[in-house]
């Protein structure tokens, strides 16, 4: 055998040799790796959701009212809108309401067009409409009647009733105490399902809030005899999500 023939079968079998090596540290190696992963404990959890409703009176009321008018130009309309709710918010004024409880919610100048028999275009303008509309706080509920009254005898024409509902402060206070209740609720049923399966409960894992409000709403007309108001209770309701691990 030749001496180049000879170097050429040394390379091949070391090559081989090493390739061999290789091949074992793979194999060697690899369920180590899987084994550490299957020793990695997992959690176990169940998830509960709980509820609590707290009942509370309205501190609050909010009016809704506003005028409307039209005139054949955006001028007149306007400045036609313009008197009349002057005249409504001195009304307010003369039987109680502060004017820093009275805001503008919108304003709105819209033409007014011919009706044609032909849809496709666009009737001529005829006139305009424009409308003012505001809401008035109360934290005093006797007069809430009085100012529907009031405002709609100066020409507000637009009265899309009350809402009762809670102050920021009282809301915030309501909210607590409801998030409380159903935080108990959800602990509750966590310990009863976990007394059911013969496991412990070691703690919460997440925890996620939410909350129902539905304010009283109270659709209104004013009448000869000053309008009769009497709100009902409010409920807030808190539900909670918790995510417990158990042993």
């Amino acid at each position: 055998m030749s001496e180049t023939a000879s170097r050429r079968i040394y390379y091949l079998a070391a090559v081989a040799i090493v390739a061999m090596v290789l091949i074992s540290a793979v194999v060697t190696t690899r369920p180590i790796n899987i084994q550490a992963a299957n020793q990695t404990p997992q959690m176990k959890t169940l998830e509960v959701t709980g509820q609590g409703t707290v009942s509370a009176m309205p501190d609050e009321a909010l009016l809704l009212l506003a005028v409307q008018t039209q005139a054949t130009s955006a001028t007149q309309a306007s400045s036609d809108n313009a008197a009349t709710m002057s005249s409504v918010l001195g009304a307010l004024v003369s039987v109680g309401i502060s004017k820093s409880a009275i805001q503008t919610v919108s304003y709105s100048l819209t033409p007014i067009y011919e009706n044609k028999p032909d849809q496709s275009e666009p009737g001529n303008i005829i006139g305009y409409t424009a409308r003012n509309a505001i809401q008035v706080n109360m934290t005093d509920f006797s007069l809430v009647g009085k100012a529907l009254d009031a405002a709609v005898k100066a020409g507000a024409n637009d009265v899309q009733g009350v809402t009762f509902t809670l102050s920021p402060a009282v809301s915030s206070t309501i909210e607590k105490q409801a998030s409380q209740l159903a935080i108990q609720d959800a602990e509750a049923q966590a310990k009863a399902v976990a007394s059911a399966l013969g496991v412990s409960l070691v703690g919460p894992v997440t925890v996620t809030p939410g909350y129902t409000f539905q304010p009283a709403f109270q659709s209104l007309a004013s009448a000869a005899t000053p309008t009769p108001i009497q709100p009902g209770s409010l409920q807030v309701t808190a539900t909670v999500q918790v995510t417990y691990e158990f042993a």
